[in-house]
């Protein structure tokens, strides 16, 4: 299906929502053309020269106000802190609520590896780049103030948990046991809480982050070249074949990533489902405008982020809405067919049309800002890998396994290959040993709370356990650096 026209002055904003940036601004937009036309004509001729060589520069922002576009930071340092608010509505038991928080990890533009590129002809090999850096983790709980140590610096098991003069237990166990005691698919907190009937509580937990936007995308004519990763990035023109990820980077991510059907985990369908009706229509669909027997792996994944952009609407479950509530994000194949769906719906159709060609293509989870770092909505994504062409890679002295990239996609904010400073990473999908979505499954299943006198069913749900709030807000001020750049809607 396609989207339906929407009306002058309606764009979308960085969270996937609508609004008209027309109103209420037309005659502001004016007044400012006025002012500076008159601004103009007081120049002097040689100014005058200069000034309209300066508008070419700029006119994408001038000549149509109504395109709408968001502006990102290319460095950014602040300390998101999100607050957990619980209250045992259970009147006549103790009960626990267990949650377990990812441990944010330093990413970089290829993980895994010391450098992006390796040269044949003796040439140093580009160096990678950090593009999140975690500084610190802490969280506040019951008056106390407890450091979190970075990634897998050091484990804290159950036996050992920090206990507060309430009775809450805090411990960051590792990945190394298999009782859901200790975390899977990668390192984490966790936090049990203990409240008396009608007791509530509250506890914060903090990230601070330096971090700056990166681009794996090179086309000039698109994208800011002051982004960093501009100069490395690839283009359509020195893409690879649907055949080349088996030469690069050790043919690891095809094996990982590309399973056709993924993630059935508490589900009643597979998450990412390359075999859907839905999925294979439109991938029919996308072939059809593309050239005949089209091999370029990146001229497909990006008619695919294409098609999810025109063909899916934004739209999310309401606050309080019974229909959709505690039920899986949709499927790929069902996102397609209702034609609307949220940041994890939208990112399973989008991995369900990679990996029905063989793309490989994964799940990135964390925290997403607005432009202005207002407002903060946990967020979901994908990861994908793309291969440069063999014939590039000879060219340039590129050893083949080490010719590719691995580039962040998010399809509701429109940022193709390109990752910005205003998104916290929290966890990204590692390679699976059980091949069947536990790692995966793990992430969505945070969450685990008590019901001791087990009257919740009877009860509806209501009044039997306890309840959790959660808001994200920045902890003290933004330091920005490096400049703006611009990513149209």
């Amino acid at each position: 299906m396609t989207s339906t026209p929407k009306p002058r002055g309606i764009v979308q904003t960085d969270r996937g929502r609508t609004k008209n940036i027309l109103k209420g601004r037309k005659n502001r937009f004016r007044s400012f053309i006025m002012l500076g036309l008159v601004a103009f004509i007081m120049l002097s001729p040689q100014a005058r020269e200069m000034t309209m060589g300066k508008i070419s520069e700029v006119k994408e922002f001038i000549m149509n106000p109504t395109s709408g576009y968001l502006v990102y930071d290319i460095e950014a340092d602040y300390t998101l802190n999100r607050i957990i608010t619980l209250e045992n509505e259970d009147v006549d038991k103790t009960e626990y609520y267990n949650e377990t928080f990812p441990i944010s990890p330093d990413i970089y533009a290829l993980e895994g590896s010391q450098s992006m590129y390796t040269y044949t002809d003796g040439t140093q090999d580009l160096p990678n780049q950090k593009i999140q850096d975690v500084v610190s983790t802490e969280l506040r709980i019951d008056g106390q103030s407890i450091n979190i140590p970075l990634e897998n610096t050091a484990i804290r098991l159950y036996s050992d948990a920090i206990t507060t003069p309430s009775g809450h237990k805090i411990w960051w166990p590792g990945t190394s046991g298999s009782d859901k005691t200790y975390c899977v698919g990668g390192p984490c907190v966790k936090v049990t809480s203990y409240l008396g009937p009608g007791e509530s509580m509250t506890y914060e937990y903090l990230v601070t982050i330096s971090t700056k936007s990166f681009t794996w995308w090179s086309e000039a004519d698109v994208v800011d070249p002051r982004i960093p990763g501009f100069a490395s990035g690839i283009i359509e023109e020195n893409s690879g074949t649907f055949d080349d990820f088996e030469n690069r980077g050790g043919g690891e991510r095809i094996d990982d990533f590309t399973s056709i059907r993924w993630y059935n985990k508490n589900r009643p369908d597979y998450a990412i489902d390359a075999t859907g009706a839905t999925v294979i229509a439109a991938v029919s669909a996308i072939d059809s405008n593309l050239p005949e027997d089209n091999q370029n792996a990146f001229k497909f994944a990006k008619a695919a982020f294409d098609y999810i952009r025109e063909n899916i609407e934004y739209y999310t479950c309401p606050p309080g809405e019974q229909s959709c509530a505690g039920l899986p994000a949709q499927s790929g194949p069902a996102c397609l067919a209702s034609g609307q769906g949220d940041c994890d719906e939208q990112t399973n159709a989008f991995l369900s049309l990679l990996r029905a060609k063989g793309i490989p293509g994964w799940y990135v989870f964390g925290v997403l800002s607005s432009q202005s770092y207002t407002k903060w909505e946990a967020h979901a994504w994908g990861y994908i890998q793309l291969p440069m062409s063999t014939e590039w890679c000879n060219d340039n002295k590129i050893d083949l396994d080490s010719c590719y990239v691995e580039a962040s996609v998010d399809v509701t904010n429109n940022k193709w290959l390109l990752h910005t400073a205003s998104a916290l990473i929290e966890w990204i999908e590692q390679p699976d040993p059980n091949r069947d979505g536990t790692y995966i499954n793990a992430y969505y299943q945070s969450l685990a709370r008590s019901d001791s006198d087990g009257d919740c069913y009877d009860k509806g749900y209501d009044d039997c356990r306890i309840e959790r709030e959660r808001v994200f807000a920045l902890e003290g001020p933004v330091s920005y650096g490096g400049g703006k750049f611009p990513v149209y809607s």
